[in-house]
């Protein structure tokens, strides 16, 4: 009487004996293909998640760029005069309430670059359409180190810059005759 776990076979004469399939034989290959598939699907999560977050940290940083450039380009601000400190401080602001981390808001570096032939420091000393720039830099390191949701490397990426370029909106310097020609 043959085994019930295999069965006889006749062919052309000889008999084989093969063992039967069922539901028993793939025991424990689910646990065996999750633990092969398992790391490769979280690599790729975090991957995907990191890009995601990369990708937001810059459009952060690009608004808050256009937020300083939009309070330089009106030359006063409550009727003051706008100095660089007050760009610097209006990118700041604008990090933080982004939900940006602190270390890299503090560590942020926030330039505001002259383009034009008007000499002028302050955006607030501007002439009309005159052109400038505003920088932001997240640096390498601790600042940029604190945007990652994974601490190695990824990307190729050390730091996060953006620049704004914009033209001044400054009427300040702008003087208007008040006499009629006739």
């Amino acid at each position: 009487m043959p085994n019930s776990r295999t069965t006889r076979r006749t062919v052309r004469g000889e008999t084989t004996a093969r063992r039967r399939s069922g539901p028993r034989s793939r025991r424990g290959a689910v646990a065996v293909e999750a633990a092969v598939c398992m790391p490769v699907i979280v690599a790729l999560m975090l991957g995907m998640w990191e890009l995601g977050r990369m990708s937001q940290m810059a459009r952060i940083v690009k608004d808050a760029a256009r937020e300083g450039a939009r309070v330089a380009a009106g030359g006063m601000n409550n009727g003051t005069v706008v100095t660089v400190a007050n760009v610097q401080t209006a990118v700041q602001n604008y990090l933080t309430s982004s939900g940006m981390p602190a270390t890299a808001v503090n560590g942020a570096v926030i330039t505001c670059t002259n383009l034009s032939s008007d000499p002028w420091t302050n955006p607030g000393n501007a002439l009309p359409l005159d052109h400038f720039q505003v920088s932001v830099t997240i640096p390498a390191g601790a600042p940029f180190n604190s945007l990652q949701f994974v601490a190695a490397p990824t990307f190729g990426l050390t730091q996060l810059q953006e620049a704004v370029d914009w033209y001044s909106a400054n009427d300040a310097q702008v003087v208007v005759n008040t006499q009629l020609p006739f």
